[in-house]
C-alpha cells in the first residue's frame, strides 16, 4: 500500500510538472495574435510591393509614350517623291508579302514590294519599300525611326 501511494505521488507530481512545463493559455493566445500581426505585415508589404510596381509600369508606359510622341515627327509621304525606305530583301516573294502585311497592320503607308532581277539567271529579289518622299533627309529620318522601332537595318533608295 506504501508503494502504490508513493507510485500516485510521483505520478502526480510527474504529472503536474508536465503540465507546468508547457505555454499557458495567455502564453499561447500571445502567440497566435503574434502569429497573425506577422502575417498581416507580410500581406500589406505584398500588398505594398504590387501597389509599387503597377505604379512604376504606369510610370514607364507614360514616360516611353512621352518619349515616342516627342520622337514623333510627321513625316510627308509624297505621291511624287524620289525616295524610297527599303526595310527588306527577300529571295521568296511570299516572304517579303508576308512581313509588308505586318507592316500596314502596324498602319504604315504606301508599303510595297518591287521585283527585281533577271528571270533568265533566278537572280530576283523582293524588295519592301515604304513610302516616297520629296527630299532625301525626309527619307532618312523616317528610315532611323522605323528601323530602330523594327531593329532592322533600312536604305533610302532613289526611286524615280
Amino acid at each position: 500500500m506504501k508503494k502504490i501511494s508513493i507510485y500516485s505521488l510521483l505520478l502526480a507530481m510527474a504529472l503536474l510538472s508536465i503540465q507546468a512545463c508547457g505555454p499557458s493559455e495567455e502564453e499561447r493566445r500571445a502567440a497566435e495574435q503574434a502569429r497573425l500581426d506577422s502575417l498581416r505585415q507580410v500581406e500589406q508589404q505584398r500588398i505594398a510591393q504590387q501597389v509599387q510596381a503597377y505604379e512604376d509600369s504606369v510610370a514607364r508606359a507614360n514616360q516611353q509614350q512621352e518619349m515616342q510622341q516627342e520622337n514623333e515627327t510627321e513625316f510627308s509621304f509624297a505621291e511624287n517623291g524620289n525616295y524610297a525606305v527599303q526595310v527588306g530583301a527577300f529571295r521568296s516573294e511570299e516572304q517579303a508579302n508576308s512581313y509588308r502585311n505586318k507592316l500596314r497592320e502596324r498602319d504604315y503607308p504606301n508599303v510595297y514590294t518591287v521585283k527585281v532581277g533577271e528571270e533568265e539567271t533566278g537572280d530576283i529579289w523582293f524588295r519592301l519599300r515604304v513610302g516616297y518622299f520629296a527630299s532625301k533627309e525626309d527619307a532618312e529620318e523616317f528610315g532611323r525611326q522605323l528601323g530602330q522601332e523594327l531593329d532592322t537595318g533600312y536604305w533610302v533608295s532613289n526611286v524615280r
